[in-house]
């Protein structure tokens, strides 16, 4: 069962968890370690570099996407431009409808 903070705090209480509750006071250990820990969450993983890219870009911000793209210019905009023209080849073999 994925929840929220509060719901992770709150299991937590209810278990008898003292000693975690106190690690996350402390800072020692983060309320989503926690929860790993006690099995409330499952770590996601990506199965692929490309969906560990996926699940990033997915979850940046829009300010995070610009930054990105700025800093990474050069060697994202040669393989757009391939994307492209792979694409713009495939829609020339398509029959005319």
């Amino acid at each position: 069962m994925a929840g929220n903070n509060e719901d992770y705090l709150r299991r937590l209480k209810q278990d008898g968890r003292d000693d975690l509750l106190e690690q996350i006071e402390t800072g020692e250990l983060s309320i989503y370690g926690a929860a790993l820990i006690m099995g409330y969450r499952k770590r996601k993983t990506a199965s692929s570099r490309e969906g560990q890219m996926t699940y990033h870009w997915t979850r940046a911000s829009a300010a995070e996407k610009k930054l990105f793209l700025k800093r990474n210019f050069q060697s994202v905009t040669p393989m757009v431009q391939k994307i492209i023209a792979e694409l713009r080849e495939k829609e020339a073999k398509k029959p005319a409808e």
